[in-house]
């Protein structure tokens, strides 16, 4: 079968996903051993997080293997959307995440807890120095994977909370004022949120068949009505099958059925061009014909 889904994730996306998945679990494994050893709940607490990033890592990284399986003539887009189901689910991860961050930086503001700042910092540089590392290998397949994006959300909400964890541990070492820890976790849980309505909106936008965030009906349909010989379209109907995956259907009426090939290729050819959509079944009908059936 051709590939006809210039967008859609390759087995090379899976690698690099694969090896994001390592190299979070490898800093997980240092941050529970550096919290042991320094006493810092802090750096416990952020590997609690980071147990939910290798979860939702974890999940990503199914949803794009099995999403790599060959088409059938019973499913002729295979597995692809499952990488949008995994996207919500980290979403929803997401925000539980969120949730406890927040909910734990105001317990803290109640009863700062002592840290060894050193130790922390120390961690948390490494951990930034791998989230780093992580952001800038998936950085560009997240530009046309919701799922990957899902997972890219997860590395940098790692690096905002290791620059938190650092900030407040070079603070922490010159003041001992312990505080500094719960005002970080909340900056960090508010600039979460709007990277994750940003992703459930669009994962439930497609997965509700809801015409995609950056395409608008009037603007289809303006575009439409400016190809040779076509007066009027109905039925215009545009979703996502999967992440930058579209699909159209329309009913064209034009005035010269002789010339409906020439409409149909140049209609098809414009939404690929303007709007992305590779999958569009177009009904062509004869105007005249219409007009005496009314």
């Amino acid at each position: 079968m051709e590939d006809t889904h210039p967008h859609l994730v390759t087995r090379n996306d899976r690698k690099i996903l694969g090896l994001v998945l390592i190299l979070t679990m490898t800093y997980l494994i240092i941050e529970v051993i550096g919290g042991i050893l320094s006493n810092s709940v802090s750096l416990l607490s952020d590997a609690g997080h980071m147990v939910s990033d290798v979860g939702g890592i974890s999940i990503s990284l199914i949803a794009i293997t099995l999403s790599c399986r060959k088409a059938s003539p019973e499913r002729p887009f295979g597995l692809i959307r499952l990488e949008i189901l995994a996207a919500l689910i980290n979403g929803i991860l997401l925000i539980i995440i969120d949730i406890y961050i927040l909910y734990e930086s105001y317990i803290r503001l109640f009863s700062p807890r002592e840290i060894q700042s050193s130790l922390m910092i120390a961690v948390a540089t490494g951990g930034l120095i791998i989230n780093i590392l992580s952001a800038l290998i998936i950085s560009k397949a997240s530009k046309r994977s919701l799922n990957i994006r899902s997972a890219f959300i997860h590395v940098l909400s790692d690096a905002l909370t290791s620059v938190g964890v650092i900030v407040s541990g070079i603070i922490i070492y010159f003041t001992n004022y312990y505080l500094v820890d719960a005002l970080a976790g909340f900056f960090i849980g508010i600039m979460m949120i709007p990277s994750i309505y940003s992703l459930l909106n669009e994962s439930l936008n497609i997965l509700l068949e809801s015409c995609p965030i950056d395409v608008g009906i009037p603007e289809v349909k303006k575009e439409l009505m400016k190809i040779k010989d076509v007066k009027d379209i109905h039925d215009l109907h545009i979703w996502s099958i999967s992440s930058g995956i579209r699909a159209l259907s329309v009913h064209i009426l034009i005035d010269n059925i002789k010339d409906s090939s020439i409409t149909l290729k140049a209609t098809k050819q414009m939404l690929v061009d303007k709007f992305g959509i590779h999958h569009a079944t177009l009904q062509i009908e004869d105007i005249c014909e219409e007009q005496t059936d009314h």
